[in-house]
């Protein structure tokens, strides 16, 4: 009886694989930039001891600023509302913060309004001076 040889089919050697995928994820995770937000620079005060207790403004030391969906800022007062551009709104409220110190801004935000209205915003109050700033949204 005679035997036949086999024949040797080529293949792909596979025993290198594992160490060829862990060395192309230790490339990978090294060779990234993963970059960080870091948000709006806001310092907020610390917790008073009163934090139960809620604090009730009079309506004379409020303004408040209204920025609908579409970037439309409102400025009310107590007595006045209007509706103002953002070159305009840091003119009127640096007139409000000048003639009433204890001011405090209310600054409202539509849900659907850019971030960025609510950012611009927020650098026109500072740069007025005012230093009172209350932030929420719809």
């Amino acid at each position: 009886m005679i035997r036949r040889k086999r024949k040797d089919l080529g293949g792909i050697p596979t025993s290198s694989m594992s160490d060829v995928a862990f060395l192309l994820l230790v490339f990978f995770l090294s060779t990234t930039k993963f970059d960080i937000k870091n948000g709006l620079g806001i310092n907020l005060p610390a917790a008073s001891q009163n934090a139960e207790k809620k604090v009730r403004l009079k309506d004379d030391n409020i303004t408040k600023v209204w920025i609908d969906a579409e970037g439309v800022i409102t400025l009310k007062t107590k007595n006045t509302e209007e509706v103002v551009t953002m070159p305009q709104l840091e003119g009127r409220i640096k007139m409000i913060v000048t003639e009433n110190p204890d001011m405090v801004i209310s600054l409202k935000t539509d849900r659907k309004s850019k971030y960025e209205n609510m950012v611009m915003a927020l650098d026109r109050l500072q740069s007025a001076g005012a230093e009172k700033i209350s932030l929420s949204t719809n």
